[in-house]
């Protein structure tokens, strides 16, 4: 050991320095127990920044979940002099890049094999959600039992928590959206993976170049050189070196190529309007037995003649003339009943009714960052929630049981700020916006993208809704770049030009319909709230103003047949506007402590309903009609409340959020009711 290197660092004791590099230092080290393991302390650049280490830890405590299938795991992490660090299962053996080397490419049954467990091994990370980002010969380590992949979701953590732009990665195996800045996701790590095969199997890189500047423009614009490879793995790795990252083949695409199972590989790129496949993987619950959803959350008619309001996040439809019965109606009393409160039939006893704004089962904690957004639906007639976190990943909830329906619907390279749910074409889909400045849309039935990403926001993606325009399946995006987009979910193309009059970032965009015009509400840092006719582009009469605060949420509905916008403020108000004269109604709502973050609209025994949730970590439901807050305020979160949600559960009413503390919870609304 160097003498300046430490002796201890937390529980383990230092054996020998392994290597040095651009994230950190390596070591051999000895556990507790006395086994081996590698340590890697990373430098010194988010020293002095808690914010920093804690949302690193989060990243990285991701890459604990990935199934050891051909993979390093990850067994600890902590800080060491203010410098993270990160233990890992110790491989002995030298990696593939030593290997090629010092011994020449692979051949045989052996590339085989180290085709076969790396592709297993990209397989089991993206599963759990991690993008790798640095897939390369160096972090494959030829071990005594076989190829294992190191270093997952590190290159990821540091991205996140450092740079917070742009994109790590190893000049000759970066794909080109790392070069060029683009989304970075999934497919990436094929490109690398079969970059990484190529150099396996001739000892050479698939795209030459004497510097740096001259390599990346090989991978940008250039064919790889294939011809070293052998005829029944060079078609496969040619298919994943598309520079159009939807057009690679998935990892769980490769393994079931490579062992050669007989059936078709499923590419990430299709159109909306072909044949959903089945779920595709490699692992345990996997294949057609695993639980992903199955059935469409989509409305079963239309309000009025030319919008179907989508059920996003913060948005729900009131009364009569705006009401989404089969994406939030949980249906009557003998419907699925609340976990918390079931007898051994399965109905709810009236007995046995948990009082208003109690919690509804226990808190949901999958998510490994904060929790953004909610949209509530059904799927295969049952509950079920779609959450979107800074973790990068969507996820589908059973409400029922608190369980989690299939895998992370994992693509985002940065915070998934907005969830809506709607329909395209019979295929249910959750939409999704993310500060990478995508919106990205997923099959609910296989937990797959659909398609390319919808790009032209120029910053990240604050808010999605969903639903139709004439007939036409549509989302509607809001962006810190100033704009509100309009897409056609069909043919993924913006419809028009974008909708420009905030002045600053959009927050939060709602859909709805004003004397048969259909609308869009969208709330900004401007403090105003503007209503645009989505037919023809334009914004309808003055901005709404009141606010004395940024308004980052808006939920649309109908409240005694007056068409309405409830929006939440830093101003710590909650106020009610009537969309067809754009004037407030009555005074604020006030109660909260602190800024407003999510509002949304219900029902509850009868009367309208408004919820709110806040920086001061409380949930908040106010009465429409008699404008009083409704019971106490709902506690149990112990950080920000960001977003909030109205649905039915056994034939009542609830409250779905999340929060800054990484959980969602679901409160009853009743009944009985506060009197």
């Amino acid at each position: 050991m160097p003498r300046h290197d430490p002796e201890r660092i937390g529980d383990y004791r230092l054996a020998e320095l392994l290597g040095q590099g651009g994230q950190g230092m390596v070591y051999r080290a000895l556990s507790p127990s006395g086994g081996d393991v590698a340590v890697k302390v990373l430098h010194a650049q988010m020293s002095g920044d808690p914010d920093a280490h804690r949302r690193f830890f989060r990243q990285v405590d991701l890459a604990r979940r990935v199934a050891p299938f051909c993979t390093a795991r990850v067994l600890d992490m902590g800080l060491h002099d203010d410098r993270p660090y990160i233990v890992s299962e110790y491989v002995s053996g030298a990696s593939l890049d030593h290997v090629v080397r010092n011994d020449g490419p692979r051949s045989g049954s052996g590339l085989d094999r180290l085709a076969v467990a790396t592709a297993t091994a990209l397989a089991a990370i993206h599963r759990a959600g991690v993008v790798h980002r640095d897939f390369k010969p160096s972090n494959v380590i030829l071990g005594p039992e076989g190829p294992v992949v190191i270093d997952f979701g590190i290159s990821l953590a540091l991205d996140h928590t450092v740079t917070r732009s742009g994109s790590m990665g190893t000049p000759g195996y970066m794909a080109p959206e790392q070069i060029s800045t683009g989304p970075v996701g999934q497919a990436a790590d094929v490109f690398s993976w079969a970059a990484t095969m190529a150099y396996a199997a001739t000892g050479q890189r698939a795209f030459p170049g004497d510097s740096i500047p001259v390599l990346l423009h090989a991978i940008l614009h250039r064919d790889p050189d294939l011809s070293g490879l052998p005829a029944g793995l060079r078609s496969l790795v040619a298919e994943c070196l598309a520079k159009d990252p939807d057009s690679r083949p998935t990892a769980a695409d490769l393994v079931r190529t490579l062992t050669g199972d007989g059936q078709a590989r499923t590419l990430v790129a299709r159109t909306v309007t072909g044949e959903a496949p089945a779920p595709t993987g490699v692992g345990p619950g996997d294949g057609p037995a695993a639980t992903a959803p199955s059935a469409p959350p989509v409305p079963t008619r239309p309000i009025r003649r030319r919008v179907l309001i989508g059920a996003g996040a913060a948005m729900v439809a009131l009364g009569t003339a705006f009401t989404l019965p089969s994406l939030l109606s949980r249906g009557d009393a003998n419907g699925s009943p609340q976990r918390a409160d079931t007898s051994p039939t399965g109905v709810a006893k009236a007995s046995q009714a948990p009082a208003f704004g109690a919690p509804v089962g226990s808190p949901l904690t999958d998510h490994m960052n904060d929790v953004r957004s909610v949209a509530i639906g059904r799927l295969d007639g049952k509950p079920v929630a779609v959450t979107g976190s800074d973790d990068q990943t969507a996820r589908v909830w059973d409400l029922d049981t608190g369980a989690r329906l299939g895998a992370p619907l994992a693509g985002h390279t940065g915070w998934v700020r907005s969830v809506a749910l709607g329909e395209v074409d019979g295929m249910p889909v959750a939409v999704t916006g993310s500060d990478d400045h995508t919106v990205r849309v997923w099959d609910l039935h296989t937990g797959k993208q659909v398609g390319a990403p919808l790009t032209g926001h120029t910053d990240g993606v604050k808010s999605v809704a969903a639903g139709k325009l004439d007939g036409v399946p549509i989302a509607v995006s809001a962006g810190a770049d100033g704009t509100t987009r309009v897409w056609d979910l069909r043919t993924r193309k913006q419809l028009g030009g974008p909708l420009t009059g905030h002045v600053g970032k959009v927050w939060a965009v709602a859909i709805s319909e004003v004397g048969g015009v259909p609308v869009a509400v969208t709330t900004g840092d401007d403090k105003t709230v503007r209503v645009w006719n989505l037919a023809t582009r334009k914004q309808l009469g003055a901005s709404l103003t009141g606010h004395t605060g940024w308004v980052r949420s808006v939920a649309v509905g109908d409240v005694g047949g007056v068409p309405v916008a409830v929006t939440g403020s830093e101003d710590k108000t909650v106020r009610v506007w009537n969309l067809a004269t754009r004037q407030q109604l009555g005074a604020p709502l006030r109660g909260h402590t602190g800024w407003i973050w999510s509002v949304a609209l219900g029902e509850v025994d009868g009367a309208p309903v408004a919820i709110s949730g806040s920086e001061d970590k409380t949930v908040r439901v106010w009465n429409l009609t008699t404008r009083k807050e409704l019971g106490a305020p709902l506690t149990g979160h112990t950080d920000s409340v960001w977003t909030v949600a109205f649905g039915r559960l056994g034939g009542r009413s609830i409250a779905v959020t999340g929060s800054r503390d990484e959980t969602v919870r679901e409160w009853n609304l009743g009944p009985p009711y506060p009197s």
